[in-house]
C-alpha cells in the first residue's frame, strides 16, 4: 500500500503541473484524496502500534557482482509511528499552503507545492539513504523557485541565500551518507545504503572515531540548518518575509519538519554512541535559540518577521528535547523524546494559522507592518480573533496546541539540566510579551483610519482558518491520540535498529 501511494502521489504531482487554470482545484482534489487515503491506511496499521518500523517494502533496483565485491541500490519503504505522523502533517501543510495560493500565481505555482509535498513525504517513508538524501533535495528545489519567482521584496537575495545555507547541509549529508556507506563496505564488502544496515550499533562501534565524528558533523549540519538553530539561521527571516505567504507556511511547516525528523528520527536511534559533552554542546544551542530568537522577536517591527522568528524560538524546542534525552533515561527520556515529536506536529497547525491569518489581513491592509495597523479588530473582528488565538497557541497557552510540546519538553528537560530549565522559562515570557504587544499595538486601540473601510473575512477564507483552528485545539485538548503512537516509537528506540 506504500508504494501504490507513492505511485499515486507522483503521478497527482505530475497532472498538476499541467492542469492549465484548474490546477488549484486538482492540486485540493489530489491532496484531499491522499490524506484521506493515507489515515484510513494508517488507522489500520497502527491502531495496535508497539513501536519500530512497520509497513516495510522493498526491491532491489541494481546490483553489481566483481572481484568480491557487491554493490546493492535498494528502494526501500517503511513507516513509524513518528514518520506516519510526519507523512499526514506533510499532506495537511501542503493543502493549507496550496489553499492559500492565488489563482494568478498560475499552474506551475501549485504544481510546485505538490512537488515539494511529495519529496517531504518520500523523505519520511524511504529507508535507504540514497534516496533519502534525493528527497531531501527534492523538497529544496521547488521551494527556491517558489520563493524566488512568487516571492516579493528581495526575493532573488532571499532565494539564493536560502538555497545555499540549505545545500551546503546537503553537501555535508551527502559526503557523511558515502562515509558511513564507505565505513560499511570496509567491513562487509558490501556496498548499501539501506539505513537499517548503516544505523546497526554493531557496525557504528567498528567506525574509527575521526570518521564517526565527521559523520555526525554532517549529519547533524543538515538537520540543524533546516530546523533552524542558532547560528545557522540567517536564511530563515528573509526567506520567510520575502516569501509568499503560501511559501512561508510550507517553509514554517515543512522544511522544519525534515530538520525535526533528522533528529528524532535519524540521528537519535545511534545517539547512545555519542560522546556527552556533543549532548551538552546541542542543548547549549537550544538554549541560546530559544533566547536570542525570541529577543529577536520582540524588536521586530512587521508581524510577519515577528512571526517567523517566533516560529524558530518554538523550534529550538526540538534541540533541547534531542540533547537533554541523550542524557536521561527510562520515562523521562521517552518524554523528551515524544514532546520533541508532538512539538513537530503542533507546530505545523499554529504556524499555518498565524502565516495564513497574516496572508488575509495582508490582503486588505496591504502592509504587515505594526505601526502601520492598529485597531483592526473593530473593521476585522473575525480575523483578529483567529490571529489572536494563533499568537496564543505559539506562546503555549493551555487547551491550544503549541501548549503541549512546549510543557513535555520543559519539564522533562529540569531532570537533566536542572535549574538552566529557567532559560526555556525565559525564552517563553519574552515570547508572550512580543505577542502581546504586537496584538494590543495591530488589532486593538484606536483604529489606523488611513487604512479605510475594511472588509472581514468571507465564508471561504473563514472556512480555511476554522479547518486550521479544529486542528490547533484538537491537539491541545485531546493529545492522548497522538502521544500515544509517539510514546511507542520513543519507548521502543532498539527496534530501528
Amino acid at each position: 500500500m506504500l508504494l501504490y501511494f507513492f505511485i499515486l502521489f507522483f503521478i497527482l504531482t505530475a497532472l498538476s503541473f499541467f492542469a492549465g487554470n484548474q490546477s488549484k482545484t486538482v492540486s485540493l482534489v489530489s491532496l484531499a484524496i491522499l490524506t484521506v487515503f493515507f489515515i484510513i491506511y494508517s488507522v489500520f496499521e497502527f491502531r495496535n502500534y508497539t513501536g519500530g518500523v512497520i509497513a516495510y517494502y522493498n526491491t532491489l533496483l541494481a546490483q553489481f557482482h566483481a572481484s568480491g565485491i557487491t554493490i546493492n541500490i535498494d528502494f526501500s519503504l517503511g513507516l513509524t509511528g513518528f514518520t506516519d505522523l510526519l507523512v499526514i502533517i506533510s499532506l495537511f501543510i501542503t493543502m493549507f499552503a496550496v489553499l492559500m495560493g492565488s489563482k494568478s500565481h498560475g499552474a506551475y505555482f501549485y504544481g510546485l507545492f505538490m512537488a515539494a509535498g511529495f519529496g517531504l513525504a518520500g523523505l519520511f517513508m524511504v529507508r535507504n539513504f540514497l534516496f533519502f538524501y534525493i528527497f531531501w533535495e527534492v523538497v529544496l528545489i521547488p521551494v527556491f523557485f517558489i520563493i524566488g519567482k512568487y516571492g516579493t521584496g528581495n526575493r532573488e537575495r532571499s532565494s539564493l541565500k536560502f538555497f545555499i545555507y540549505t545545500h551546503i547541509g546537503s553537501l555535508f549529508l551527502l559526503l557523511s551518507i558515502f562515509t558511513l556507506s564507505t565505513y560499511y563496505f570496509l567491513n562487509t564488502g558490501i556496498f548499501t545504503f539501506q539505513i537499517r544496515d548503516l544505523t546497526a550499533l554493531s557496525f557504528l562501534e567498528t567506525v574509527p572515531n575521526s570518521g564517526f565524528y565527521f559523520i555526525i558533523f554532517g549529519f547533524l549540519l543538515a538537520f540543524l540548518i533546516k530546523l533552524p538553530s542558532f547560528p545557522l539561521h540567517s536564511w530563515l527571516p528573509d526567506a520567510y518575509n520575502d516569501a509568499p505567504y503560501s511559501g512561508t507556511i510550507m517553509l514554517s511547516g515543512g522544511l522544519v519538519a525534515m530538520g525535526g525528523y533528522g533528529l528524532l528520527g535519524i540521528l537519535y536511534p545511534v545517539a547512545g554512541l555519542f560522546p556527552r559533552a556533543l549532548a551538552y554542546f546541542i542543548i547549549l544551542l537550544g538554549l541560546i535559540s530559544v533566547i536570542y530568537f525570541s529577543f529577536s522577536a520582540l524588536f521586530q517591527t512587521d508581524l510577519k518577521r515577528m512571526a517567523a522568528y517566533g516560529s524558530a524560538a518554538e523550534m529550538a524546542f526540538i534541540t533541547i528535547a534531542f540533547g537533554t534525552a541523550l542524557l536521561s533515561t527510562g520515562y523521562v527520556r521517552t518524554l523528551d523524546l515524544s514532546g520533541g515529536m508532538y512539538q513537530i506536529i503542533a507546530h505545523t497547525f499554529v504556524a499555518a494559522l498565524i502565516f495564513a491569518s497574516l496572508s488575509m489581513l495582508y490582503r486588505r491592509t496591504q502592509t504587515s507592518k505594526i505601526y502601520d495597523l492598529g485597531g483592526l479588530n473593530r473593521e476585522l473582528p473575525v480575523l483578529s480573533s483567529f490571529l489572536l488565538i494563533g499568537m496564543l497557541a505559539s506562546l503555549g497557552l493551555p487547551s491550544l496546541a503549541g501548549f503541549i510540546g512546549e510543557f513535555s519538553v520543559t519539564i522533562s528537560s529540569f531532570q537533566s539540566i536542572g535549574l538552566y530549565t529557567l532559560f526555556i522559562v525565559l525564552g517563553l515570557i519574552i515570547t508572550a510579551a512580543f505577542y502581546i504587544w504586537a496584538a494590543q499595538r495591530s488589532l486593538f486601540g484606536y483604529f489606523n483610519e488611513r487604512l479605510g473601510r475594511l472588509k472581514d473575512i468571507n465564508k471561504q477564507e473563514f472556512l480555511i482558518l476554522l479547518f486550521i483552528l479544529a486542528g490547533t485545539i484538537f491537539l491541545g485538548v485531546y493529545p492522548t491520540l497522538l502521544f500515544k503512537i509517539l510514546t511507542a516509537y520513543a519507548s521502543h528506540l532498539g527496534g530501528l535498529i
